[in-house]
């Protein structure tokens, strides 16, 4: 299959007796776990999957998926765009035990009929590539929140202690 949109499913018994290549893009609102990471609901997810037999006869699903996206700064929250890539390497099986019995290289993914659904595979893999904290590199956040930075966020901090009152209680206690 070349460039279209991906399908929602995959025959598992044909795709990979086909050795098929899928391609194409994928609409965030078939990504709905993904979707509520994000700051809104623009963006692009591309990808390309190639189905094939490993040496060990192992169905494979190798590959990768980009993404442009927009998640929330976590200093202002702001939206911010950021670039997603992975590669996907995954053997296909179908329970846990089969899972333990694969080479270290290799991920996998259960699927116990024969129907594989690509959108839930990629967004598997989209949350997996998503940075646990994004923010914007320029501190501009940083200047439009008024935070102080160095020696003196240090300064403020110690002299504007939690803890400032319960040592005035401490001191005051133990001089009765």
């Amino acid at each position: 299959m070349s460039d279209s949109s991906i399908p929602a499913y995959a025959d598992t018994r044909k795709i990979f007796q086909q050795e098929d290549i899928i391609s194409g893009n994928l609409g965030l609102d078939r990504l709905p776990r993904f979707r509520k990471t994000l700051a809104n609901e623009q963006g692009l997810v591309s990808l390309e999957l190639k189905f094939m037999f490993g040496e060990a006869k192992e169905r494979l699903i190798v590959g990768g998926l980009q993404a442009q996206v927009n998640v929330f700064c976590q200093r202002c929250l702001k939206p911010l765009a950021i670039a997603l890539a992975d590669d996907i390497n995954l053997a296909l099986v179908r329970d846990e035990e089969a899972a333990e019995q694969l080479d270290a290289k290799l991920d996998p993914w259960i699927c116990e009929d024969h129907k594989l659904d690509l959108a839930e595979l990629i967004e598997e893999q989209l949350i997996l590539c998503t940075p646990i904290v994004s923010y914007h590199e320029s501190g501009e956040c940083i200047a439009q929140k008024d935070y102080v930075a160095g020696e003196d966020a240090t300064e403020s901090v110690a002299s504007e202690s939690p803890f400032a009152v319960l040592r005035s209680l401490k001191v005051s206690n133990t001089s009765d």
